[in-house]
């Protein structure tokens, strides 16, 4: 479990490792890592059962003739329980956690983000993480300014420049990323 401030507690459970991510240099000579996923406490053993009882599939199987993607019927059944009401309003949080040594000593480093429904705008908290960013993303591109082509992961352009010009433009929209560090002694 997880405690985010202003949000509560949270369960973050293992998803797998995005594998391009390790190909990344500044991962290279990772001991340990691992990517969760962060959900109110009970998700994932929801989730997980969905996934065991073949619900989460994309092959069809048919039935009375027809053939039916389980995860496209199981999402027609439960989208009208799972929307957002009018009244409710949705989260986002995210945090980063690494720590090792640097210079003989140990550094860790906690990057965190929570963001919320916009009220003014009436954006969902999802909407502005995932849209402004690829938005953002978008009109660099446009510009040229990645100077990338061809099919890469985010990780390996969004880097340096883009990367700050990224975080700037989203605190610009209000999602702020809040950086902690630590530093220890140096080891003997």
């Amino acid at each position: 479990m997880l405690v985010f401030a202003g949000v509560g507690e949270c369960e973050a459970y293992h998803e797998g490792f995005a594998p391009w991510l390790l190909e990344l240099p500044a991962l290279q000579g990772l001991a340990a890592g691992t990517q969760k996923t962060v959900r109110w406490p009970g998700f994932a053993a929801k989730a997980a059962l969905l996934k065991e009882l073949g619900l989460l599939r994309q092959d069809p199987a048919t039935v009375d003739g027809c053939a039916v993607a389980p995860k496209k019927f199981l999402d027609l059944l439960l989208e009208p329980r799972v929307r957002l009401e009018e009244n409710e309003r949705d989260i986002v949080v995210f945090r980063v956690e690494a720590s090792g040594l640097k210079n003989d000593r140990t550094h860790r480093y906690r990057v965190q983000m929570t963001d919320r429904y916009d009220e003014r705008s009436g954006f969902t908290a999802m909407a502005r993480v995932t849209a402004f960013t690829a938005a953002i993303v978008a009109r660099m591109a446009a510009r040229g300014e990645l100077g990338a082509k061809g099919l890469i992961t985010p990780e390996q352009v969004i880097t340096g420049a883009p990367f700050h010009r990224l975080l700037a433009e989203l605190a610009a929209s209000g999602i702020l990323f809040e950086l902690h560090a630590e530093e220890t002694q140096p080891l003997s």
